[in-house]
């Protein structure tokens, strides 16, 4: 019995642990669960499978077309035989098959353009799904490091508030004893109900960073969701004085999917241009057609023997003879189901009949349709132009910007480090002072909320910091990463 309960305790310490495995979400795991589940980029995926559905087909079209048709039918009243190609007062049953195929042997290079426009506007929209992908990326890091400083302001602020309630306890024992006056207990409780409520606050923000982020996961709301928690000052971030904006600048010209994704466009809207202007010369082509008929009346006329008519007389003396023939007598009768398609096979055979031939299609007058045609491709390619120069250097002015703020974020950062240094140093004084009976409890209070603050203030410097320098590390191509 007893290694029976020591299994089953194994067992659910086992399982605690793995749940809590499955359940605690790194920046890793969050960047790749979010590029897999964002609607964002999935809306972008669809818009790439759509483009290559457009590549295939395009290819296909280099390929001759066949189709066959059969139309099958029955006309009532006077119908045509399309057997004898006469009218006749009858019903009939007709049947009608033909197969053509048709190949265009030349149009001006305008469907190998429109391929290869076709594999540009492909890669373009692959290089969408990516900048989609690195967009909200560096959206889960953002908000990733913000429930990640909530946390830290959560861990201070429980800190501060176990201080002011150990010194409160101890304040109250001399409070108690008559060391101390009451006033100095008063003021301190204060300070305990503060810091609560500030405890309390950071605590609610953090499940409030918490849920920004499962919605950018996409995940529900009530799921359960542990984020892991390095230590920010192990997150390796590069040294901001060795990096120039320059440098970095000219690395995300070679790697970020919208400068890649522009120029693709770009060369798919020349290849357009070309494929529209081949549009305005002869198309020549080859086609071919087989076509073969099959007519049944749905009566029949047969043989019904012979009957005699008189077609003369003849004199023999006196008397007067008459003189008969043969006549064949016809009738006419409802044909059974089967017999309808008597003859089918052999009616097909001898009406088949075949057509090859070449065509040539000259474009004179469609209404202005191929020159407008030209003249929006032409737009377009402009419009590509454009918008290449515009976020090339709407790229470079980010990549500016990026850099400035995360050397003034390196700057706030070491100014608030020595701020908490002063601070620490200064709290610790006050609190040999407020210990041997020289220091007013309010001072105290003061130096502890000083301290408190600049650990606050220099967390806050230090995650933007860290922040900033991602965001060059992205601009560098070197992915989202803690």
């Amino acid at each position: 019995m007893t290694k029976f309960l020591l299994f089953i305790s194994l067992l659910f310490i086992s399982c605690t642990i793995q749940a809590q495995i499955n359940t605690t979400w790194d920046l890793r795991r969050c960047v790749e669960y979010a590029m897999s589940n964002n609607i964002t980029v999935k809306t972008a995926d669809i818009t790439a499978q759509l483009s290559e559905i457009n590549l295939n087909q395009s290819k296909l079209q280099q390929l001759p077309s066949l189709n066959y048709n059969l139309n099958h039918g029955i006309s009532f009243g006077r119908s045509l035989n399309r057997s004898t190609n006469t009218f006749q007062d009858a019903n009939i049953m007709y049947e009608n098959q033909s197969i053509q195929t048709s190949v265009t042997i030349y149009n001006w290079n305008s469907q190998r353009n429109t391929i290869a426009a076709n594999k540009y506007t492909l890669a373009a929209d692959k290089q969408a799904v990516e900048k989609a992908k690195n967009d909200i990326g560096l959206n889960v890091a953002r908000q990733y490091l913000l429930a990640l400083l909530s946390l830290e302001q959560t861990r201070v602020n429980a800190l501060q508030l176990q201080q002011s309630k150990a010194q409160f306890q101890n304040t109250r024992k001399l409070v108690d004893a008559g060391s101390l006056p009451e006033l100095n207990a008063a003021e301190l409780e204060t300070q305990v109900a503060r810091d609560s409520a500030v405890y309390v606050q950071s605590t609610v923000q953090y499940e409030l960073d918490k849920l920004a982020l499962k919605s950018l996961l996409n995940i529900s709301a009530e799921e359960s969701f542990v984020i892991e928690t390095p230590p920010v000052a192990t997150i390796p971030v590069e040294n901001i004085l060795e990096i120039t904006p320059a440098a970095v600048f000219a690395i995300a010209m070679q790697t970020q999917p919208q400068v890649k994704g522009n120029i693709l466009r770009v060369m798919a809207a020349d290849k357009n241009y070309l494929a529209a202007k081949a549009r305005l010369y002869p198309t020549i082509s080859a086609f071919g057609q087989m076509n073969t008929a099959f007519n049944q009346t749905f009566t029949e006329t047969y043989f019904n023997g012979y009957s005699e008519s008189t077609i003369g007389y003849s004199k023999n003396g006196t008397s007067t003879i008459p003189v008969f023939t043969q006549v064949p007598n016809f009738a006419s009768r409802d044909r059974t189901f089967g017999s309808i398609w008597n003859g089918y096979g052999t009616s097909l055979k001898n009406q088949l009949g075949k057509v090859i031939g070449i065509g040539i299609n000259v474009p004179i007058f469609n209404g202005g349709q191929a020159k407008a045609n030209l003249k929006r491709a032409q737009l377009d390619k402009d419009r590509w132009e454009l918008l290449n120069s515009r976020d090339t250097l709407l790229l470079k002015q980010d990549v500016y910007t990026a850099y400035e703020q995360a050397l003034g974020s390196y700057q706030t950062f070491m100014a608030r480090m020595k701020q908490v240094q002063t601070a620490e140093r200064s709290f610790e004084l006050a609190s040999r002072r407020y210990e041997i009976g020289v220091m007013q409890t309010i001072e105290w209070l003061t130096n502890q909320n000083n301290l408190t603050r600049s650990k606050i203030d220099m967390l806050v410097a230090q995650f933007d910091y860290v922040f900033k320098m991602k965001v060059l590390e992205f601009f560098k191509g070197q992915g989202i990463k803690l």
